[in-house]
């Protein structure tokens, strides 16, 4: 999958010999998997509402000082950083995680490529 979302001009996801679904890999990934996930780890006394007002937040889970965050839009990263930064919150660990085609299928067939 890796190399097909890297190489490929447009890709088609098959299911048992049906074509469901067809286009650029970049296209695919926005149309069906358009969030974006944020995760961090910083000082234990930060809420959850700190988050609440950043731009595009779908949802926000909180374990003691691990937050993730997920979000949608082409900002959504940029505005948790800003956010982040504005409130002088110190981050010692921070990961986004964009979805890719494997997510793609997942989400369109329910199974992974390997089943």
């Amino acid at each position: 999958m890796d190399e097909a979302e890297q190489l490929c001009d447009r890709v088609a996801i098959v299911e048992h010999g049906r074509i469901i679904e067809i286009g650029p890999p970049g296209e695919l990934v926005l149309r069906h998997c358009p969030e974006a996930r944020v995760e961090f780890t910083c000082d234990g006394h930060v809420q959850r509402s700190a988050f609440e007002g950043v731009p595009g937040v779908v949802s926000i889970n909180a374990v003691g000082g691990r937050f993730s965050l997920l979000g949608t839009g082409e900002d959504f990263v940029s505005d948790v950083i800003d956010c982040l930064s504005r409130s002088h919150i110190r981050v010692s660990a921070f990961r986004t995680v964009i979805p890719d085609l494997e997510e793609v299928f997942l989400k369109l067939t329910g199974h992974s490529i390997r089943d």
